[in-house]
């Protein structure tokens, strides 16, 4: 088993459930449009939207790429919200989503033997208190840094290897996002897909683990105790 150092890992959609939020935020922006399927036409849109944006050589905050998401979305659908407005939305209700069952859990646990690091794609004022949730040993967020997890040549990554001065090797990265995993394998980290809904990896770089939840995780860490602690989910 390798010595891991490190361990790097994403917010959302690894340590907290962005579905508790996104379609009361998408109930908030189309209003009496709402419908399950126009939401998550929007949510697609969306998704497609930051991906756009992320080659370019400007770095773009987040809330910048969304602002230019929402304004081409709301015209093409003929909503008449404020882009602004909906961009202030979309960012406050995301440090509002609720934990994973195993967050607290895996963070509490194995944050014994190893320090943690928060490595995610935001502006900062998006995590509002969630990063209260665990003390981090440290937080590196796209807006702190200027470049996302996402970009292959793996910016992102180097600065968290040059903060610890580790071997890339040594630092395990556990994330749900395909990018964020290529990302992390070309600086030479070692990485675990979170895969919670049993997706197929489509990428011809795979990550060196994968799993279905983070107590998973833990075991590769050598913490292999938890299942049996794992409160059970409301």
């Amino acid at each position: 088993m390798t010595k891991f150092k490190v361990v790097s890992i994403d917010m959302f959609r690894t340590l907290v459930d962005l579905s508790s939020v996104e379609h009361l935020i998408w109930r908030m922006l189309l209003k009496d449009k709402y419908t399950v399927g126009l939401a998550e036409e929007c949510a697609a849109h969306a998704g497609n939207s930051l991906f756009k944006y992320l080659p370019q050589e400007k770095f773009l905050s987040v809330k910048e790429i969304f602002m230019s998401c929402f304004t081409e979305l709301f015209s093409s659908i003929d909503i008449e919200f404020d882009p602004v407005e909906a961009t202030r939305i979309w960012a406050q209700q995301h440090s509002r989503c609720k934990l994973f069952g195993d967050a607290m859990t895996f963070l509490n646990s194995v944050g014994k033997d190893y320090p943690i690091c928060l490595a995610s794609d935001v502006d900062d004022d998006m995590l509002g208190t969630l990063k209260q949730m665990y003390p981090f040993d440290f937080i590196f967020t796209s807006e702190q840094l200027g470049v996302y997890k996402a970009n292959a040549d793996g910016k992102f990554f180097y600065k968290i290897i040059n903060h610890y001065g580790v071997r890339a090797g040594e630092i395990l990265h556990i994330g749900d996002g395909r990018l964020e995993n290529i990302g992390a394998r070309k600086a030479g980290i070692t990485t675990c897909w979170l895969n919670r809904d049993g997706r197929t990896w489509s990428h011809e770089i795979g990550p060196d683990y994968e799993v279905n939840s983070l107590i998973e995780a833990a075991a590769i860490l050598g913490v292999d105790s938890l299942k049996s602690i794992l409160p059970t989910e409301e």
